[in-house]
């Protein structure tokens, strides 16, 4: 009986979603003809979806994938190309980008790579080959709009940390903010179903009615960008139904720090002769000015301090300050608001601060507004407050993990190949540079692991405004997006099951993944990695990338500057094809309570944003929102969402998705419905100041009033005219950049308006 498959590969599906589900692929015939989970050193992580079989299944072979590199023969747009040689396509670009830099310096040549493929090498060649030839690398975390709750995470606790997704089930209190486990993260989502099972509370927090809230005990529907306002309610009643945990405040935490009336930090070395600077606070015993470092001190106090200048200073603790900002908040001030009720403010407020242990987990959702850094401030003051950061299976929980680790601490020999180095750039002020020559002019630019025209605002000004001042535009893709016509050279990369080993750290969990090929490359596809050695080669800059796969791996793990990646034995991983990560276990951030942070504390009170009214926690209005003027022409507020069935616009041309996902559709309440006239499956207009897009109305009670929402990363052909991404708009925010030089896209701070469409 003939054999039916060749052999059976472990590999990780890893497009951007997340979940590194590891995978054995059945090939035959070098086709894979079956995916089935593969196993873990740990149970509960055996795992896969529609997603991961229609990659596989149908964009593997898709009739679209681009088989050789392209060189542009018509007008930019026009989609007219020919056939090159890989070698062409390198002396072709690299001439050019040589010419560009003996014009403008070697900074004008620009590379981006975005988040399309989670291997370790595929992800950092593009900054890497910046590096290593002095141009420009654009950084990609404001694009994402995954940035300002990371802002605020730096500033307050100094890292991004969260407990193992595994020890969710130790938890008696889970809520998920703006975190749509069951489409976003549905892998995970047993974990919450255990705990649930061993008695914990599941609360949602989250706009829209998803698939998440719909299994909660609770839900929990603010306004779109109030989260900031929800959390100062809980907090009001925290404090004044005497819930705090003050003792864990004055010991842990900034709060007994003294501060003067115009907001600045009293400093030791201003009031005794001598001392090191340091904070001061008031001594638990005497009330005294002492140092703050080891100190017992009082969380409440003021008093007048007499400087080594002379000069006299009012000074209170930023506890004091706090308060007097947070009182205004009552639960109903809250309410008005954020529209949740004042009584399921209260009562949530008393149910997290008494039940033990209380897990908060974040989403990106909540932070995709101007003001997002508020949201997530928000939660981690309100977990601060009941002393639940630091405690085993508690904590404000964000990303962290294998994958984050990996590359944040990845080598420096291999991020700057032979100590070279380029000039980092916001991507967010990738267009200025371009179009405007703000700070510096950039004229060529290559992006990889990115469609830009789907997942970022302002594509049109690309295409009018930048596009003609760039001499070289270069993308690395799997199949003809919006983003390559434009494009002058397109050259075809490998999918994960195409890829020749990699490693791939888990998204949100602790184990390191081996990628290995299932399949040979389609056409002449080649690997990022491959791509930008080639072209490093051709400038004389081979020498950097001339390792092989298994000696990249090998050097990326033993050269990690995170101990527990260093320290996995590499010839171990490459047998298994999954390793676990060796942390402390159970995971607890910040359990000997002292933060990577100036101060070593948990850092509440924010001295740096005292002139943007951001001292303290507090409350902004979205920047078009349903309460800013604006909205009395554009009265709803617009977001998109990631949908359970694609990793942003990688599965949307799928036939096996769209069964179940056919085109994209306009979710509008039944209230906001009527009084327009607009039924299920109308088409509809909606549109702002900025942009428009023509697609089907869905009527229903999932999206609140107010509020238009829809599943994100369609391309532009899938509308009859416009695209969502029209509508967007990017504003950088000063808090933002004052934290690390770079603000976040809020993708979600778009008002607009809806219409039936012409005809209907």
């Amino acid at each position: 009986m003939p054999a039916q498959h060749d052999k059976v590969v472990r590999t990780v599906c890893s497009p951007n979603c997340s979940g590194t589900c590891g995978v054995n692929a059945f090939v035959k015939n070098d086709r894979i003809t079956k995916l089935e989970p593969a196993s873990f050193p740990v149970p509960g992580f055996e795992r896969i979806c529609l997603k991961g079989i229609a990659m596989a299944m149908e964009r593997l072979h898709h009739p679209d994938r681009l088989k050789y590199p392209l060189r542009r023969v018509g007008e930019r747009g026009e989609d007219m190309w020919e056939r090159i040689t890989w070698e062409e396509a390198y002396a072709d670009i690299a001439a050019k980008l040589q010419a560009a830099a003996a014009k403008h310096g070697p900074q004008t040549n620009a590379w981006l790579n975005m988040t399309g493929n989670y291997g370790f090498k595929a992800i950092t060649s593009a900054t890497r080959t910046a590096n290593c030839l002095h141009g420009t690398a654009l950084t990609n975390a404001g694009l994402m709009s995954d940035f300002a709750g990371f802002v605020e995470v730096m500033s307050s606790m100094g890292m991004p940390y969260c407990n193992e997704i595994g020890d969710i089930v130790n938890a008696k209190y889970i809520m998920l903010v703006g975190r749509n486990v069951a489409d976003t993260a549905h892998s995970e989502m047993h974990f919450i179903f255990d705990a649930m099972e061993a008695g914990a509370k599941l609360v949602v927090v989250d706009p829209r009615f998803s698939r998440t809230a719909a299994k909660a005990d609770e839900w929990l529907s603010p306004r779109p960008g109030t989260d900031a306002a929800l959390t100062l309610g809980m907090i009001h009643e925290i404090v004044h139904a005497g819930l705090m945990d003050e003792d864990y405040l004055a010991a842990h935490t900034d709060c007994p720090f003294l501060v003067r009336e115009d907001g600045r930090l009293l400093d030791m070395a201003e009031i005794a002769e001598g001392a090191e600077p340091g904070r001061v606070v008031l001594d638990a015993e005497s009330g005294e000015p002492i140092a703050a470092m080891g100190a017992s001190a009082r969380l409440r106090g003021e008093l007048k301090v007499t400087l080594l200048d002379g000069s006299v200073a009012k000074c209170r603790t930023t506890f004091e300050v706090m308060l007097e900002e947070w009182e205004q908040y009552t639960p109903e001030v809250a309410s008005e608001i954020c529209g949740v009720p004042a009584e399921q403010i209260r009562q949530t407020a008393h149910e997290y601060a008494n039940t033990q242990p209380a897990w908060i987990w974040l989403g990106e959702g909540p932070q995709r507004y101007y003001d997002g850094q508020l949201a997530y401030r928000g939660w981690i003051t309100l977990a601060a407050l009941c002393g639940n950061i630091g405690k085993p299976y508690s904590g404000v929980n964000v990303i962290d993990g294998a994958h984050l680790m990996l590359l944040m601490n990845q080598p420096d020999e291999w991020a700057m190949p032979g100590g070279n180095a380029g000039t980092p750039l916001p991507g967010v002020k990738m267009l200025d540079a371009i179009a405007d020559g703000d700070p510096y002019p950039i004229r060529s630019l290559w992006l990889a692991g990115y469609n830009f025209s789907t997942q970022s605002p302002y594509f049109k000004r690309f295409v009018e405004d930048a596009l003609p001042k760039l001499d070289l535009f270069v993308v690395n893709e799997q199949v003809m997006t919006q983003t390559a016509r434009y494009a002058d050279y397109v050259l075809p990369v490998t999918s994960y099951f195409e890829d020749d080993m990699d490693l791939v750290g888990g998204g949100e969990t602790w184990f390191v993944q081996l990628r290995r090929r299932a399949v040979e490359p389609i056409g002449e596809s080649r690997n990022d990695y491959e791509i930008f050695a080639g072209l490093c080669e051709e400038m004389g800059a081979g020498e950097h990338w001339r390792m092989t796969p298994d000696e990249i791996c090998e050097f990326a793990l033993k050269n990690n500057k995170h101990p527990g990646i260093a320290a996995i034995d590499w010839p171990e991983l490459r047998e298994k094809g999954v390793v676990q990560v060796n942390i402390p276990r159970p995971r607890v951030p910040f359990g000997d309570k002292i933060f990577p942070t100036p101060s070593g504390r948990l850092e509440l009170y924010h001295e740096a944003f005292v002139g943007s009214g951001e001292g303290v926690m507090t409350h902004k209005e979205p920047i078009e929102s349903r309460r800013q003027p604006k909205a009395k022409i554009y009265p709803f507020t617009f977001i998109t969402y990631k949908h359970v069935h694609s990793a942003h616009s990688t599965h949307l041309n799928l036939p096996l998705i769209n069964q179940v996902l056919p085109e994209p559709r306009v979710e509008i309440n039944p209230i906001d419905a009527a009084s327009r006239g607009i039924a299920t499956g109308d088409a509809v207009r909606v549109f702002n100041d900025r942009g428009s897009f023509t697609s089907t109305a869905t009527v229903t009670e999932a999206t609140p009033s107010g509020v238009l929402s829809m599943p994100q990363g369609w391309s532009h052909e899938r509308f009859a005219d416009g695209h969502p991404s029209d509508l967007g708009h990017i504003k950088p925010n000063a808090v933002q950049e004052a934290v690390i030089g770079e603000a976040n896209y809020p993708v979600w701070d778009v008002l607009a308006q809806i219409e039936l469409a012409g005809g209907n």
